[in-house]
């Protein structure tokens, strides 16, 4: 079990300590190289649980540098930037993830893996008996933004790989490559010193 002085020096919010006990509880999460790597992996994906959802304020280079395949050309990541948000979200996610033309931004990543697509949120939604789909801000409530995390954690095989330390296979499965796997490495290190290793 996370104690307050632990989730403190981690970096995470302490309102955090109550649900990820719970729910580590709950999915039988108990060896501490699993727990400091799921929690290196959620931090890194969310910016250590402050940043909830996918903002889509990019400039029209990053736009462009992250999403080249859909986007295509820095015109077009030019034009998306200045109709806004919302409309880059459609952009890059509608028409696929489950997603209808103009539901990419609605259903945008999400929680502390970045839960995205229409389809995810509800196999997650189903998984856990609430309505995602109609309630898609749900996924970042702590409770559940842990949850779907575990779960996704659970789906993926990613225990076993945790349990050995492998950050950078967690990552591979995670990711689909390698982005952030010094700062995941570190972040992984430097946990299982706080919870004592």
């Amino acid at each position: 079990m996370l104690n307050r002085e632990q989730i403190i020096k981690i970096g995470i919010n302490e309102k955090w300590l109550e649900p990820l006990n719970k729910c580590f509880e709950k999915y039988d999460i108990t060896d501490i190289n699993e727990v400091s790597m799921f929690l290196a992996q959620t931090t890194h994906e969310s910016n250590d649980y402050k940043r909830l959802e996918e903002s889509f304020n990019y400039r029209p280079e990053r736009l462009f540098e992250v999403f080249k395949k859909r986007v295509g050309t820095i015109e077009k990541a030019k034009e998306l930037c200045s109709k806004g948000a919302e409309a880059i979200g459609d952009f890059v996610y509608g028409g696929r993830l489950g997603n209808a033309k103009d539901e990419g931004y609605k259903y945008r990543g999400r929680g502390i893996i970045q839960l995205t697509g229409k389809n995810n949120y509800k196999y997650y939604g189903d998984k856990l008996n609430i309505d995602l789909v109609n309630s898609p801000d749900l996924a970042k409530e702590p409770d559940t933004a842990i949850e779907i995390a575990l779960l996704f954690w659970r789906d993926k095989g990613l225990g076993l790989l945790a349990r050995k330390g492998d950050v950078k296979g967690v990552t591979k499965l995670i990711n689909g490559g390698y982005n952030g796997l010094e700062d995941r490495q570190n972040r992984f290190d430097r946990i299982l010193k706080i919870l004592g290793a």
